[in-house]
């Protein structure tokens, strides 16, 4: 497997469930302003979409969009407990992976869009108050030490990458006393901290 990236985008996601999974993969770094690979490729002609990721599973066969990469990538090893195998619990992966993608990762995108007035961005920051805020009390009253269950899963990958862009916008994540101690337990997997370095993220 190949994944097509961009360092910190969406597309951390897929790369920690990949560090996650018992395969061997490649990676190949997409530049999003000239729409060119780290090998010279128009990425165009890889994904019309134009964005990341973008998983070519083998030769020519291309698989885009982190809703549909996230649960194919987690059931590859049904071991490693990523996803359940069906049932309701598979339902609430692809719930949670469904408002991330819709609500939570379209709030953030406004700030990346272009430059944004302070009136603006306070409208901004409080879309994304909001809906964090739902997630924080989801997890205040929850018995599980993820968001779907006790596992770590593809969703909670998906929303450790989207809160890191919080630093990137000036927000404050404070308040999200529960975001905070998931995110704390995400970054401190292996899988995380691999693929942070391997972006050049940390050091």
């Amino acid at each position: 497997m190949k994944l097509y990236y961009s360092p910190g985008a969406c597309s951390l996601a897929s790369h920690i469930i990949l560090n996650e999974i018992n395969v061997d993969f490649d990676l190949e770094r997409v530049d999003l302003k000239t729409h060119t690979t780290e090998k010279g490729k128009d990425y165009f002609s890889i994904n019309a979409k134009g964005c990341v990721p973008a998983l070519e599973i083998n030769p020519g066969l291309i698989l885009t969009e982190n809703v549909a990469i996230l649960p194919f990538l987690a059931q590859h090893d049904p071991k490693q407990d990523l996803i359940p195998p069906s049932g309701l619990g598979r339902a609430k992966v692809l719930e949670w992976l469904g408002y991330l993608n819709s609500e939570l990762h379209d709030a953030y995108s406004v700030f990346f869009a272009g430059k944004l007035s302070d009136e603006e961005k306070q409208r901004g920051y409080a879309e994304i108050n909001k809906l964090l805020g739902y997630t924080d009390h989801y997890l205040s009253s929850s018995d599980f030490d993820y968001l779907v269950n006790d596992n770590f899963g593809p969703a909670d990958a998906y929303l450790f990458v989207l809160t890191n862009w919080s630093k990137l916008i000036a927000h404050d994540l404070s308040e999200f006393k529960h975001v905070l101690a998931l995110r704390e337990k995400v970054t401190a997997r292996q899988s995380v901290q691999i693929a942070m370095r391997d972006e050049g993220l940390i050091d």
